[in-house]
């Protein structure tokens, strides 16, 4: 096991198990239908990310919760044998591990539910005090914890830290809106997220995108995550010029857990020494592919292999 004074990545997040159903189309409220297939595997937003940043042979350590049950125990099994290191992932007595139930219809669209369970005990002290003790260059945290959560690890973190503030609770406060912002050097919401934090309307337009973007009060490196599309790169702050870097045109089957692909490799290609251009390039071809495979949470053993040039 990697020494975990040395870690050079640290994830502060979710670990759920997850149950995705495939339907033809997504229900309509009221209505019920018929899946074809039913896949179980380990998820959340956290572990996700952790998994991603493994699978490219970085060493990574997981800052989370699970419940005292067997799906807590499988969960961690998982993680390890994805090669994430869970040293720090805390097992809470009289807690059920997170879970979520995911539905992907023909298009690769999907629609999901979680229930935080564990995540949500997952304190600030802890959570603070060992991603301290890591010494991580970079940390990468997302909102399926509590926010006071995220804000402890932040504040007591000296290196990068990189929110992917997802997904945006629905009773979140202007004031952790503020403090969330002022402690991100690097930001990544999708547009509605982006809509959340600028309090807009969702953009639905690069203009529109960019509009929304100069609302922010962040002083940080933002990408925006626009699906399909790729991504918008405003690399001085939300006033700089955005630089739009495409993604490849994939047959996707299933879209959840791009996002969390698409940290996981930004995030391992800085450490790995690309500029923010080559780093975003990268995320988007990795997130793209990921769209190809069923599944939130990409397999240790993936074949991808970059093909765009980067400089």
């Amino acid at each position: 096991m990697t020494n975990p004074k040395h870690i050079p990545i640290v994830v502060v997040g979710s670990v759920n198990s997850d149950v995705t159903y495939h339907v033809t189309s997504l229900p309509l409220p009221g209505e019920t239908v018929l899946a074809s297939q039913r896949h179980d595997a380990p998820g959340g937003k956290g572990a996700n990310q952790g998994a991603a940043i493994a699978s490219f042979g970085i060493p990574v350590s997981l800052i989370a919760a699970v419940g005292s049950d067997e799906q807590g125990d499988h969960l961690i099994d998982s993680l390890n044998k994805k090669g994430v290191n869970t040293d720090q992932v805390e097992t809470l007595s009289g807690e059920r591990s997170g879970s979520a139930i995911i539905l992907v219809d023909d298009k690769g669209e999907n629609s999901i539910i979680v229930h935080a369970g564990s995540n949500s005990a997952l304190s600030p002290e802890s959570a603070a005090s060992n991603t301290k003790a890591l010494k991580p260059s970079y940390i990468l945290a997302q909102l399926e914890v509590s926010i006071d959560t995220v804000i402890a690890v932040a504040a007591a973190h000296d290196g990068t830290f990189i929110l992917n503030p997802a997904p945006i609770p629905s009773d979140i406060s202007p004031a952790h809106i503020r403090q969330l912002l002022s402690l991100a050097h690097i930001l990544i919401p999708n547009r509605s997220e982006l809509a959340r934090l600028a309090n807009m309307l969702e953009p639905t337009t690069t203009v529109s995108v960019i509009e929304c973007a100069r609302k922010l009060d962040f002083q940080g490196t933002l990408i925006v995550t626009i699906g399909s599309q790729g991504a918008l790169l405003f690399a001085d702050s939300p006033h700089s010029d955005p630089l739009h870097i495409s993604a490849p045109t994939v047959n996707a089957i299933d879209t959840s857990g791009a996002g969390d692909a698409f940290c996981g490799a930004f995030v391992s290609s800085l450490y790995l020494g690309y500029s923010l251009v080559d780093s975003v390039t990268r995320a988007c071809e990795f997130a793209a592919w990921t769209t190809t495979q069923i599944g939130a949470q990409v397999p240790s053993d993936h074949e991808f292999t970059f093909n765009r040039a980067v400089s």
